[in-house]
């Protein structure tokens, strides 16, 4: 969903007489979205980025939804879950979607993601009797402040090479767990994407990149 909003605006901009953004109505309990358009040549990327300003996460453990015991603010922060016998600490947070991030399991300070035999695991945290409506899952592994990496299990479609909710559902989990500023750049499979968790409105702001591949028709 996240991926086809940046192509949105990427195709919303080649188009002549558009504000420079747009609110886009879509199902889900975060809505609406804004598009801020515009051509933003990045030295450090040199592509084209478009920014996508999301609703506030939703952290209340019953909405996200969990079973999870929560902590005293109603939220699932760093707690443990058995998975195929091997315990882990996760935080649960809901971008309209649900999403469980972890960085560890116990006796690890910190994930190595491109070693995870994803395949295997994915599905055990993805229908996991703790997630009622099954959830995302994403493994992340901390190269700084301000520098995370994750690889993730959809639900539903298993390994992908990007998932935008999931990136910033990663950098209000960092925050929570006190391992990460508000302001990360996320690698995934796909490329990075930059995601901030602004303090002042709450909001989690997610800027990405968008490339031409072709244009086509289909008929109908």
């Amino acid at each position: 969903m996240v991926v086809s909003l940046r192509c949105v605006a990427m195709e919303c901009d080649a188009l002549p007489n558009l504000f420079l953004s747009l609110r886009v109505y879509m199902g889900g309990t975060v809505s609406p979205y804004t598009l801020v358009l515009g051509r933003l040549f990045l030295k450090s990327w040199g592509m084209e980025m478009s920014e996508l300003i999301w609703g506030e996460p939703v952290l209340k453990a019953s909405d996200v939804p969990t079973k999870l015991s929560p902590n005293k603010d109603h939220a699932v922060v760093k707690s443990e879950i058995d998975v195929d016998g091997s315990i882990w600490n996760v935080t649960c947070v809901s971008m309209g979607n649900p999403h469980c991030v972890t960085f560890s399991n116990k006796g690890s300070q910190n994930l190595l993601v491109d070693e995870l035999k994803l395949a295997e695991i994915g599905p055990k945290f993805e229908h996991h009797e703790v997630f009622p409506a099954r959830t995302n899952t994403e493994f992340v592994q901390v190269l700084s402040n301000s520098h995370l990496k994750m690889r993730v299990w959809e639900r539903g479609a298993g390994a992908t090479l990007a998932c935008g909710t999931g990136a910033c559902a990663v950098v209000v989990a960092a925050v929570l767990e006190g391992r990460a500023g508000r302001d990360c750049t996320v690698d995934l499979p796909g490329g990075p994407l930059q995601i901030e968790w602004k303090d002042e409105d709450n909001h989690v702001y997610m800027t990405g990149s968008a490339e031409l591949v072709y244009y086509g028709s289909l008929p109908l």
